[in-house]
């Protein structure tokens, strides 16, 4: 029986996209290795496993490459699911990305949706899609006391890669921080400035709890705005449930 390796990387897409490299490099042939993501701990009798740590350098000459042959709809398709939870994207973004290599036109592997792991790929980029859509939406902005925009989310999906650009075009002159609490995670936006990712840990969490005087006056316009809107005679907590999820509403500031 032929011995599988099993590369394990990291959850983030630099950390796929890293595998997808070591995998290709090792030479070891595609129906003999498989990709899987850390937080699947069960491991499996014959198969070999290489730990993958997250390489910016390889991850960058893999997304240019998808970019080069597969084009823009493809990098999209690859960066959307690696935001996704489900274990098995890893594997399935590594099987379309050697799919699209062996095509004459690259670009046409989205369109391969007979493909399994292409159908799962775009399966998982519509979900990320449509949950970071949504959140540009539900997302709900205090000011600090410093000026500076205050969010909080927690997603599913790791979301932040795909609103911030939304958010760096919409709000371009002002300072805002996006954090997801779940991953412990920051969307850092300076004023006409490019934004970044960092940990939550430079964060003080004190400080985040002391508003402006000027947004406790917004919180209460915005409460009676949404609260004078309101027919009592039309209420239907089914249907807001189906355009308003439970999940979105914890850190909306009318629901508090």
């Amino acid at each position: 029986m032929e011995m599988t390796t099993v590369f394990q990387c990291e959850e983030s897409l630099d950390g796929i996209l890293t595998g997808v490299y070591d995998a290709w490099a090792s030479r070891l042939g595609h129906k003999a290795v498989r990709l899987e993501t850390e937080a699947q701990a069960n491991l499996e009798l014959f198969c070999r496993y290489r730990q993958v740590p997250a390489d910016l350098e390889k991850a960058e000459k893999v997304l240019r490459t998808i970019r080069r042959r597969m084009g823009e709809e493809g990098e999209e398709a690859v960066c959307y699911a690696a935001a996704c939870r489900d274990p098995r994207r890893a594997d399935a973004i590594y099987r379309m990305i050697v799919l699209g290599l062996h095509l004459i036109d690259g670009r046409e592997a989205v369109n391969c949706l007979q493909n399994e792991a292409v159908s799962l790929v775009m399966k998982l980029r519509m979900k990320a899609w449509h949950e970071a859509h949504q959140l540009m939406g539900f997302v709900r902005f205090e000011e600090l006391e410093n000026g500076v925009l205050y969010a909080r989310v927690e997603p599913d999906c790791a979301a932040l890669p795909l609103m911030a650009p939304h958010f760096a075009d919409r709000y371009r002159q002002e300072n805002w921080v996006i954090h997801d609490v779940g991953r412990r995670q920051l969307a850092i936006h300076p004023a006409d400035r490019t934004w970044v990712l960092a940990e939550a840990d430079v964060l003080d969490a004190a400080y985040l709890e002391r508003r402006s005087p000027r947004e406790e006056e917004f919180v209460r316009l915005w409460k009676s705005f949404c609260e004078t809107i309101a027919i009592e005679e039309r209420r239907n907590p089914r249907c807001q449930r189906g355009m308003l999820p439970l999940h979105f509403r914890t850190y909306m500031t009318e629901f508090h």
